[in-house]
């Protein structure tokens, strides 16, 4: 029995609209996989750790951005004398992007990285411990603070360089952007929650709230790379071979890419 030009045509139109379902599954599959793919090689990379140490650092209010310098303003402090300590900050990085590559030149830039982490934290705990003990003045507190995040600095480009000449040796060229472009995915999140903080503790006498955070978001990310460096080496410091002379080769500075604000 031959088929209407109707029923005909209802066939039709339904493999047509399957056709189109299938397509649109395959799309939004196709879409989906394009979202986890840089996601699922980030995470399997060898440098997870060391990365990831670095994008939790983002997650700060201990440097000279608009968190701080409101904080500072609101404390009493001229924006003259604010600019003189984001001057003396300015060349105190400067100094670590000259010392990074010296050091990693002499231990290499697993030891370095671990070094630079390990100062930075020091600095910003102790920065911060003073500028949480009531005792004290305020403004010989707020000295301390800025003291701390000054020298803070030193360690965290130096870090930046170090765990950046990692990336680099260790991804390989074909998945490096993917790979940087998922890690600057992170650090934008992280940064984020940096503003969320002081959000939260939106006033001047809750600062030290977010400093708080923030030298915990530091000692997390050190003892991420602390775990980074067991994995790779099986043990944090050997005198002999970290005071071993012409060890590594001398890294220059224009061959690591910066990604620290």
């Amino acid at each position: 029995m031959e088929l209407s030009d109707h029923a005909l045509e209802t066939m039709g139109s339904q493999d047509a609209s399957r056709s189109g379902q299938k397509s649109n599954l395959e799309h939004v599959l196709t879409y989906l996989n394009g979202i986890q793919s840089p996601w699922y090689g980030y995470f399997r990379s060898p440098v997870l750790l060391a990365s990831l140490s670095l994008c939790i650092l983002y997650l700060t209010v201990l440097s000279f951005n608009a968190q701080m310098v409101t904080y500072l303003l609101s404390s009493g402090l001229t924006a003259i004398w604010i600019s003189l300590f984001r001057l003396i900050s300015v060349v105190v990085e400067l100094g670590a992007t000259w010392a990074a590559p010296i050091l990693m030149g002499r231990v290499g830039p697993t030891r370095s990285a671990f070094w630079f982490i390990t100062w930075q934290t020091a600095c910003a705990a102790v920065g911060v411990a003073v500028f949480c003990t009531v005792t004290l003045e305020l403004r010989l507190r707020i000295l301390a603070l800025i003291a701390g995040v000054i020298m803070s600095r030193i360690g965290l480009w130096g870090f930046d360089l170090s765990v950046q000449y990692l990336v680099q040796e260790e991804v390989s060229s074909n998945s490096r952007s993917q790979f940087s472009a998922t890690e600057a995915a992170l650090q934008n999140l992280f940064e984020m929650l940096s503003f969320a903080t002081t959000s939260i503790f939106s006033k001047p006498d809750q600062f030290q709230y977010p400093a708080l955070i923030s030298v915990g978001a530091t000692a997390v990310a050190n003892l991420c790379f602390t775990q980074y460096v067991k994995q790779n080496r099986g043990h944090l410091f050997h005198p002999s071979r970290c005071l071993a002379k012409q060890k590594y080769t001398t890294v220059d500075v224009g061959d690591v890419e910066l990604t620290t604000r």
